[in-house]
């Protein structure tokens, strides 16, 4: 049995090991003379912060926690359903330049609905593809990367 606050502070501390060496490579990124284009580094740097950010947020969770009860090992995750998200992730990857960011994102993302046991089908298809088309709008419009469109390219 492992106390909880201890798990908390060595995650933290390895994160913040993490994020200097992630720094340390994006402030090493090529610059671009593009006008009105986001550079390489910009979002390596908004994982950084956010990263960061979410690590001193733990850090002053367990500064200001009591004593925490200790928890057991369970292995959360059957090795079946792993496999089957393992095999997704890999049809994800050969489907993606063939039918778009989009078109590839909604079956990925409704079979990890199935997968961690949603079973009402309006659901799994409303939100794969409002999920997809919200991070699409995210990345495209916001964040200005150019994301395959495939076989929708009409609709985006």
């Amino acid at each position: 049995m492992i106390n909880m606050r201890t798990r908390n502070l060595v995650a933290s501390i390895f994160l913040l090991f993490l994020c200097g060496g992630y720094a340390y490579l994006t402030v090493n990124l090529p610059t671009r003379a593009i006008e009105n284009s986001t550079q390489p580094s910009f979002f390596p740097w908004v994982i950084v912060i956010f990263l960061t950010g979410l690590t001193f947020l733990l850090l002053i969770q367990i500064a200001v926690s009591g004593k925490q009860p200790n928890i057991e090992r369970k292995n959360q995750v059957p090795v079946k359903r792993l496999i089957y998200g393992l095999l997704l992730s890999l049809a994800y990857m050969f489907a993606l330049p063939k039918l778009g960011f989009v078109a590839a994102n909604i079956p990925l993302f409704g079979g990890l609905m199935y997968l961690y046991g949603e079973r009402r089908p309006i659901w799994i298809g409303l939100g794969s593809i409002i999920i997809s088309v919200i991070v699409y709008l995210v990345f495209r419009k916001i964040f200005q990367i150019i994301l395959p469109v495939g076989i929708l390219g009409d609709v985006f």
